[in-house]
């Protein structure tokens, strides 16, 4: 029998050294992530011989969705995801399922589950270095902003964020919900930057902060998917500053060339988030898909 349990910090190397790849670019192998969102979304693992589950609970207690199982037995595990559904009294599914989990799935259990695309939950996946040169014509827009930027804010500044720039970085987060008329502390988002700011050393996570003379006005953060590719998991920017989104984004690439890829994430189904992803040219969508299985 499968028994979920809360995602501790601990967990964190172990769920890193389970879903490594040199080659990965999709969120689901970044095990700081899952920590840090793993309250926010009551993600919950579970063990069962070499293999690692993850799954997403309701606020009833019951399990939407698991993900597949990662570390090996991997058909074994599938089949103790699908007893614990029948003893939840649901019917199981996986979700955020890449399109090479998906065909996994489906190898090791053929026709037995019914496949509908995530369009809502798709990743945003961009060549770095397209992102800090801003190069081409299909980039003119953006470099006219970021242009006009530096010569509307010739004081601003471009710093790392560390022990000492962390606290700035937080107080672009709280303006920015400020701006738009929320309760910084009673939304959940916010708790999850604040924990990864305050993990920065020990998660090995990377950021930048924007400054226009001493006031911050942008800050963006992120983590390692693979030696490939890095995860922009936060990024926000005050509108009284125009251009600061454009210029965060590109001088963060900047600092990120030894990675091939930017993972920028989803666009959660939001019309504006989705035009401003795409605005950007990704390299590739990468697709993600729910697995039901048939009656």
């Amino acid at each position: 029998m499968l028994s979920f349990r809360k995602i501790q910090k601990s967990d964190v190397p172990v769920l890193s050294r389970i879903y490594h790849d040199e080659n990965a670019v999709g969120c689901e192998n970044n095990a700081v992530s899952a920590y840090l969102w793993s309250s926010e979304y009551d993600l919950r693992i579970a063990e069962y011989g070499e293999a690692v589950i993850k799954a997403y609970y309701r606020g009833d207690g019951s399990v939407w969705g698991y993900c597949l199982p990662r570390g090996g037995n991997t058909a074994e595990a599938v089949e103790a995801v699908l007893r614990h559904a029948v003893e939840q009294g649901g019917n199981a599914a996986f979700d955020y399922l890449s399109r090479h989990e998906r065909d996994a799935l489906e190898q090791l259990f053929p026709n037995r589950f019914t496949y509908y695309p995530r369009e809502d939950a798709q990743d945003y996946i961009y060549e770095t270095e397209a992102l800090a040169t801003l190069s081409g014509n299909k980039y003119h827009a953006k470099r006219n902003h970021v242009s006009k930027f530096y010569r509307t804010y010739s004081d601003s500044e471009i710093k790392p964020i560390n022990a000492d720039t962390a606290p700035d970085a937080l107080k672009v987060v709280c303006r920015w919900y400020s701006e738009r008329g929320i309760d910084f502390s009673e939304y959940g988002e916010y708790g999850v930057i604040r924990d990864a700011l305050n993990g920065l050393e020990e998660f090995d996570m990377k950021g930048a902060v924007l400054y226009v003379g001493d006031t911050p006005v942008a800050m963006t953060l992120g983590s390692e998917i693979s030696p490939l590719c890095f995860d922009v998991m936060f990024e926000k920017a005050l509108r009284d500053y125009e251009g600061s989104y454009a210029v965060i984004n590109m001088e963060f690439a900047k600092t990120l060339t030894a990675y091939r890829y930017l993972n920028r994430e989803e666009d959660m189904g939001i019309e504006g988030l989705r035009k401003a992803k795409l605005s950007y040219h990704p390299a590739m969508i990468y697709d993600r898909f729910r697995a039901e299985l048939k009656p």
